[in-house]
């Protein structure tokens, strides 16, 4: 349970921070910057409450990869599909959005997993 509290308010946190943008793109009258600064909090705040899955050790390496590709599936695709930020007009569109995803989070992870690795050479060198 301490897990899913602690995933919980870093995600809050983070909706906060951009709640915090939202209002003063409402102070400046820009509702479309207001849209983005929510559509991106919410992103935040599901990225912030499943960072925890890397911190369940229990599991597995893949498994965690594969939960945490899973669960942005539910979350964070469905933000994007809906945002506007790229125009769905077709199944053709939508099947691009979901390419684009998953293009974009094969990167991310590769990037990352060379980051930690090089990381993890520095430290015991």
């Amino acid at each position: 349970m301490t897990l899913l509290k602690t995933g919980f308010v870093r995600g809050v946190k983070w909706f906060a921070l951009f709640g915090v943008l939202a209002t003063f793109q409402w102070w400046n009258g820009n509702m479309e910057g207001v849209h983005n600064m929510l559509v991106y909090g919410g992103m935040a705040f599901f990225l912030g409450l499943t960072s925890i899955i890397y911190e369940v050790r229990r599991w597995s390496f893949w498994k965690q990869i594969l939960i945490h590709w899973a669960t942005m599936h539910v979350t964070i695709l469905p933000l994007v599909i809906f945002s506007g930020f790229l125009p769905v007009t077709s199944l053709h569109d939508a099947l691009l959005v979901y390419l684009k995803f998953n293009m974009s989070g094969l990167v991310l992870f590769t990037l990352s997993r060379i980051l930690l690795k090089m990381r993890q050479q520095i430290k015991t060198s």
